[in-house]
C-alpha cells in the first residue's frame, strides 16, 4: 500500500504537465493544408459517353492556392488521354474555382504518339449555382487539337 502511494505521490508532478489534445471538430479538420481529391467529369464525344475521372494530391500552398499532383483515368477506346497531371487550383471565394493543370497522355498506339504530343494544358474555371448544381467551363490544348467545353454540372 506504501508503494501505491509513494508511485501516486510520485506522479502528481507529471500529471500538471500533461498537454491537453484539442478536440476534433470539422473547423480544426478543415484547417490541414493536406488533401485528397478525385472529380469526375463526363463527354458527348461520337455518340459515345466518355468519363474522365481526376484523383491525386493537393497542398494549400497560401490561403485559396493549392497545388496539386494526380492521375487521369478515361474509359475513351479512340482518344485516350489516361496519364499523370499537375497544376495549380485557386479559390477565388467559396463558389467560385479556376484551375490549370499540365498532364501527360498515355499512347496506346505509335500512331497516336505521333499524332498527339506528350504534353497537354488545361484551363478550366467552376461556379457554383446552388449546393449541387454547378457551371464549368473548360480549354483545352494539345498538340493537334484545341478545344472549348461550357456544360452544367450536378454534384451528389
Amino acid at each position: 500500500m506504501k508503494k501505491w502511494a509513494l508511485l501516486i505521490l510520485g506522479m502528481l508532478p507529471f500529471a500538471g504537465t500533461a498537454n491537453v489534445f484539442p478536440p476534433l471538430s470539422p473547423q480544426s479538420a478543415s484547417a490541414s493544408p493536406h488533401k485528397l481529391f478525385i472529380s469526375g467529369d463526363n463527354q458527348l464525344n461520337d455518340n459515345f459517353d466518355v468519363w474522365s475521372i481526376d484523383s491525386g494530391y493537393a497542398y494549400e500552398v497560401i490561403d485559396s492556392v493549392d497545388l496539386y499532383i494526380g492521375a487521369r483515368l478515361n474509359n475513351s477506346s479512340t482518344n485516350n488521354q489516361s496519364g499523370l497531371l499537375s497544376g495549380v487550383r485557386y479559390h477565388l471565394n467559396e463558389r467560385i474555382t479556376l484551375n490549370s493543370s499540365l498532364r501527360t497522355n498515355n499512347n496506346d498506339t505509335i500512331e497516336n504518339s505521333s499524332k498527339e504530343g506528350p504534353l497537354a494544358a488545361e484551363l478550366t474555371s467552376r461556379v457554383r449555382l446552388s449546393e449541387h448544381l454547378d457551371i464549368h467551363a473548360r480549354l483545352d490544348y494539345q498538340k493537334q487539337q484545341q478545344g472549348v467545353e461550357i456544360g452544367l454540372g450536378f454534384r451528389f
